[in-house]
């Protein structure tokens, strides 16, 4: 779906209209109790209102309007200074009593100058797909080292997913702008990639984490839908798509749609995280263990061809990620 389709014109007007109106029922909640509780400040919020009333009707009527102004502003800094420290003396923050905006980059009015706001974006993105995919719970503050037995499993753990908090920190100005994670069932291929996207969100990003499965899914049940109804892959920020390999293997569909995904990402010079049991290459006759279980009858390469890999793993902008790690949903 696009970011002008009329079912998410309503959605956007829709949303934006329950922000406000939220926010002003909480204001209200919350200047009823301060009111109660704390009555000077009632009485200074009224001394303000006036204050600006009066001052307004003496620039009205022609008074010089730099010193009323530098005057009104004056005693109303001291009001909010006063104001300030009779909330913070009885437990509350300062801010308590200012408007709580669920985006404060936009101030809930879903843009910023003439630009659309990222959390525009992302609730296009919620609209179309449900939600963004991320599971809230599984994030780098809830990351378990202690579930790789071994030491040496730990500290390789501890580096892959150090690296990726580098990455989630200092996106979008990473050196390579896609990831690749592949390896083994289980190893936590899936948990790192939530991890990464959840941080994201939290620093406002937009993102759509989705299973290659539903992927091809949706692209087959959108297939004759009008352009601005489809779903658009390239809006977010980050996009994750999580087991590549398990999709259907549809004729001209799937490496046509995956492809065309990535490339149109690329282009656009927006991020795309990949993770996959399949290896990325054959491992040949490689004789240690941890090798010999990465071999596999497809590779990235074997599956989708020579030239989806070599966008998917070009040198210059994809940094890869093998995992060989244990399987950690055998121990649990």
């Amino acid at each position: 779906m696009k970011i002008k389709s009329a079912v998410f014109s309503r959605v956007l007007s829709d949303e934006m209209a329950s922000r406000h109106r939220r926010m002003k029922q909480l204001e209200a909640r919350r200047r009823e109790e301060i009111y109660t509780k704390i009555p000077v400040i009632a009485s200074l919020d009224r001394d303000s209102r006036s204050l600006a009333f009066d001052f307004g009707k003496r620039i009205l009527s022609g008074e010089e309007q730099d010193g009323i102004l530098y005057a009104a502003s004056s005693l109303i800094a001291s009001h909010e200074a006063e104001r300030t420290q009779l909330l913070e003396s009885n437990g509350y923050p300062a801010d308590y009593l200012e408007p709580q905006y669920v985006c404060s980059e936009c101030r809930d009015t879903g843009r910023i100058g003439g630009e659309l706001c990222r959390c525009v974006y992302q609730l296009a993105i919620d609209t179309v797909f449900e939600d963004s995919g991320i599971d809230p719970n599984a994030s780098f503050e809830n990351f378990d080292l202690s579930l790789q037995r071994s030491p040496a499993n730990r500290s390789a753990m501890a580096r892959i997913r150090d690296a990726a908090i580098a990455y989630a920190d200092n996106f979008p100005d990473n050196e390579k702008r896609d990831l690749v994670y592949y390896g083994m069932t289980g190893v936590g291929k899936t948990y790192l990639i939530n991890c990464i996207g959840c941080r994201l969100l939290t620093r406002g990003y937009s993102v759509l984490k989705i299973s290659a499965g539903r992927l091809i899914d949706i692209t087959m049940q959108t297939l004759r839908a009008d352009e601005s109804e489809k779903p658009d892959f390239i809006l977010p920020d980050l996009l994750i798509i999580d087991d590549l390999g398990t999709e259907p293997m549809i004729n001209n569909i799937t490496i046509e749609t995956l492809l065309s995904i990535l490339c149109r990402r690329q282009d656009q010079n927006k991020a795309t995280i990949i993770a996959s049991n399949l290896a990325i290459a054959d491992m040949g006759n490689r004789s240690d263990s941890a090798d010999k279980q990465q071999i596999r009858a497809e590779t990235i390469s074997s599956r989708y061809g020579e030239r989806f890999a070599s966008r998917l793993m070009a040198p210059r902008t994809s940094k890869l990620q093998w995992i060989q790690t244990e399987n950690v949903r055998l121990m649990r």
